[in-house]
């Protein structure tokens, strides 16, 4: 077993940093042929269409990083950036509860979605994955025609849309973008779980990985059970992204884990983490055991009892012995520096998206994780656990280190001897 996943949970079993972007839309995803790979070794050549940029500099605006490649004048070679797509992408840019519309009234034509349906099939009649440039830069103006269609005859073409979605046999890519298409005109509760579900049934070869990934984490912290995609994820032998706006850091598999599992209810994910993690072939069952670790909830602490070791590693085995017989939990600060209230505040205010009061607690005790130990009672916990929910549904390198105090928080709060008896 990978030695980092391993060291992540030996002390207070936290989700460390590790090296965690593509183009959207129509770019081929890290899974195809032309992917960069992750180290210097088999870098790619650098496609058409395309320009390089030496690490470090910034990235121009309006391009994101797809690919790596080496240069003369880059002495720690170079990214291969490309125009971002044109495709608004607000639906994932934030996390806000509060834009869901009320359930939408509808009336539903029989005839015009007919017509409509005859549209979708020959729009969405393609595989993205096997697409050149060319060939996406045409698809795209088509995929546009049907937007612009849509959002101009929204009363009419919209119910027509949720009934294609609805189809048992939509087209996998039409799933990922007539959703995104719906959640746009009509960002509702439904319209979310039509989106959810659209996500799941896709096939993951060809898409924009990074915003499948983002995507599901944002319905995850609003309520919507993802461990479906989850699993999908974590089963998904192309696993990985890089992060458009933070760098071209890497996401593998483990990472994106949790920003899908991270991002939900626990109790709606223990069950899938728990059926992974006792799948002795399942290639990825340590990766669910360590997320199943990090939940910190009553739910969690039982299925730990429930795990199947046989065919783990060694080291494995000795960290799941050791959290059950006893982690190393947070101590609490003798004399806080941080008030419950000023941290009740901060976790709210992260909840409702606002990360001020959050960042000045951070500069004023940056370990104030021993304060939250020393002074957070029973009833602060669900809200402790949304503001790490919520975070960690932004899904980026540097909300990695937040779900990590989130959880060495809620481990020292909620972990008991009794309770893995």
């Amino acid at each position: 077993m990978n030695k980092f996943k391993i060291t992540l949970l030996t002390v207070s079993l936290l989700i460390g940093s590790q090296a965690m972007a593509q183009n959207r839309r129509l770019t081929p995803g890290t899974n195809t042929a032309a992917a960069v790979a992750s180290d210097a070794s088999s870098l790619t050549e650098i496609p058409a269409g395309s320009t390089t940029i030496c690490k470090g500099v910034a990235i121009p605006e309006g391009y994101v990083i797809s690919g790596e490649t080496t240069s003369k004048n880059c002495p720690n070679n170079a990214w291969i950036v490309k125009r971002r797509s044109r495709r608004p992408l607000s639906s994932i840019d934030r996390l806000s509860v509060k834009a869901e519309r009320e359930e939408p009234s509808e009336s539903f034509d029989a005839t015009t979605c007919a017509e409509f349906q005859k549209t979708i099939a020959s729009t969405y009649n393609f595989n993205p994955a096997v697409l050149n440039d060319a060939q996406r830069a045409a698809k795209s103006a088509e995929l546009d025609r049907v937007w612009n269609a849509v959002r101009a005859s929204r009363q009419t073409l919209v119910p027509c849309l949720r009934n294609a979605l609805q189809n048992s046999n939509a087209n996998s890519f039409f799933g990922i973008d007539g959703s995104s298409l719906l959640m746009q005109v009509d960002p509702s509760r439904s319209a979310k779980a039509i989106q959810v579900n659209s996500f799941t049934k896709a096939n993951l070869d060809g898409i924009d990985l990074e915003y499948w990934v983002s995507t599901l984490a944002h319905r995850g912290a609003e309520g919507f059970d993802v461990s479906e995609a989850g699993a999908k994820w974590l089963a998904y032998p192309n696993a990985k992204f890089y992060l458009s706006r933070h760098g071209g850091v890497e996401v593998n598999a483990f990472i994106g884990a949790i920003f899908i599992f991270g991002s939900m209810d626990e109790d709606l994910a223990t069950p899938t983490l728990l059926k992974i993690a006792n799948q002795v072939a399942h290639p990825r069952r340590d990766d669910a055991l360590l997320i199943l670790m990090s939940q910190a909830t009553p739910a969690a602490y039982a299925a730990l009892k429930q795990v199947n070791t046989t065919g783990m590693s060694a080291d494995l085995k000795a960290v799941l012995r050791k959290f059950n017989e006893g982690p190393d939990l947070l101590k609490p600060r003798v004399y806080p520096k941080l008030t419950r209230e000023e941290q009740l505040n901060a976790f709210q205010e992260l909840v409702n998206g606002d990360r001020t009061a959050f960042r000045e607690m951070v500069l004023k005790a940056p370990d104030g994780e021993v304060d939250a130990v020393a002074t957070l009672k029973p009833e602060d916990l669900p809200l402790l656990r949304m503001a790490r929910r919520v975070t960690i549904a932004n899904c980026n390198q540097h909300v990695v280190s937040d779900y990590r105090s989130f959880t060495a928080i809620l481990l020292a709060l909620t972990w008991k001897p009794e309770l893995m008896k």
